[in-house]
């Protein structure tokens, strides 16, 4: 049942999903009478579904297994089951350290936000009314360049603590390390349920309670906590309807119903964003798209976009709203054949992840954020986004750092030391006299009797 969490699975139940749900909500359009309403807002319609976007589709996902089945042929076989690795105390300590210097952050910005604005009442009201003003004020108020990184790396810290907390669950992590993963993991969800009201940052809850769980089942070696996960599902719909009720107040529906139709509208939005450059005459970007994350953490990515400046501006009118999905955005940048490469380089990559992660805890940690960007993959190329590289590098950071602590740490605090072994001391041999023939004396036993 693990394998359910492999990368191959994770990009079939999301394109399934995807394509299922926006057929439905299109299908029935008597029903779900917001849709068409919502599409027209973003100047999309249901044209470009055509059987050319359909054979690409078809075209990038053959390419994805193809590469993953290379990487399953090209990765060593598993000899052992169990997840390790990893000093789960000092490990702990790191990650809740790094989670406090994020909130640190977090809290501050949005403290000097509040206080710039006139006061948490002012705050409140545009959270409610305004909540496009709230945010642009928001972005504006940054901190420091790549502030936003920090609270984008929430997740890992969150899904890091939560696959220490599973881990240690057979003595392995002290009491103290288990409350400072639980403070972590608390403190991450309630952040993270907040941040959407005034932020349009539901992919980063969706980041983090995906990628727990997934870690969690690794960890346990199956599919584990399903009531949990329907507890967060629960979360993160209610998350999402209280977004689209705020955001929408010109709709007079019940908040549910606007939730849930905003929902299938996105499907139907992000099919489009795939099918859409399909058949347009547009330039190649050369990666701009699909790597984009990697440019913005290696600094290149303002003078890579000043020269495609034009092509880049020239994508814009195939898009509706959010980015190309993770099939699309290849095609956009390196064509067909090029396209289809990369995706099956992709996934070469990602299954060769996969299977380091069923026996070391960095590697399964990794594979969480990966597995979880891969869960909504025809939303964007979420994998190569920096806030996802950036996660992975947090991740990589904090457990080098565990493994550079002493010896003595590493060790599970449950096993005790091998005991010293010595050479068995046997008793003196005593020589029993043969019949008919005189014995020799004992040396250990000479002057016993006279001394009887």
């Amino acid at each position: 049942m693990i394998r359910l969490l492999s990368p191959a699975s994770l990009v079939i139940v999301c394109w399934a999903m995807t394509i299922l749900l926006a057929a439905w909500a299109l299908s029935d359009v008597g029903r779900f009478d917001l849709v068409p309403l919502l599409m027209q807002r973003e100047e999309i319609d249901g044209s470009v579904f055509g059987p050319l976007g359909a054979l690409w589709i078809a075209t990038a996902l053959m390419a994805y297994f193809a590469g993953d089945l290379a990487g399953r042929r090209a990765a060593p076989p598993l000899r052992r089951r169990r997840v390790s690795g990893v000093p789960l105390e000092r490990a702990a300590r790191l990650t809740f350290l790094a989670h406090v210097a994020i909130l640190f952050v977090t809290l501050g910005w949005v403290a000097l936000t509040v206080a710039q604005m006139g006061g948490l009442r002012t705050f409140v009201y545009l959270a409610e009314s305004e909540n496009r003003a709230l945010r642009s004020a928001l972005l504006d108020n940054k901190l420091f360049v790549g502030m936003r990184l920090f609270y984008a790396a929430l997740p890992a810290t969150g899904c890091l603590a939560a696959g220490l907390l599973a881990a240690g669950r057979g003595g392995q992590l002290s009491r103290q390390g288990r409350l400072m993963c639980r403070i972590v993991v608390a403190t991450a969800l309630v952040a993270l349920l907040a941040l959407p009201v005034v932020m349009s940052q539901r992919l980063l809850l969706l980041q983090f309670l995906v990628s727990a769980w997934i870690l969690t089942c690794i960890i346990r070696g199956r599919i584990a906590g399903l009531g949990k996960a329907a507890v967060a599902a629960g979360l993160f719909l209610a998350v999402w309807i209280l977004r689209e009720a705020v955001t929408n107040p010109t709709l007079d529906r019940p908040a549910a119903e606007i939730g849930l139709q905003k929902l299938l509208f996105y499907f139907v939005n992000d099919l489009w964003n795939s099918f859409a450059p399909i058949e347009a005459d547009l330039g190649r970007t050369w990666g701009v798209l699909s790597l984009n994350g990697l440019l913005f953490l290696t600094f290149t990515d303002g003078p890579v976009t000043s020269m495609m400046s034009a092509r880049l501006a020239a994508t814009e009118a195939y898009r509706g709203g959010g980015e190309f999905s993770m099939l699309t955005a290849p095609f956009v940048d390196f064509g067909p054949l090029g396209g289809a490469l990369f995706i099956a380089g992709a996934a070469f990559v990602f299954r060769l992840i996969w299977q380091r992660a069923r026996v070391d805890l960095g590697w399964a940690a990794i594979h969480a954020q990966i597995g979880a960007a891969l869960l909504f993959s025809s939303h964007s190329f979420y994998v190569t986004h920096q806030n996802c590289l950036f996660s992975i590098l947090l991740i990589v950071v904090i457990l080098r750092a565990a493994r550079r602590g002493p010896i003595a740490q590493r060790m599970p605090p449950h096993l005790p030391l091998a005991p010293q072994v010595h050479p068995p001391v046997h008793p003196p041999v005593r020589l029993l006299p043969m019949p008919g023939r005189m014995a020799r004396p004992d040396p250990g036993l000479i002057g016993v009797e006279h001394a009887a």
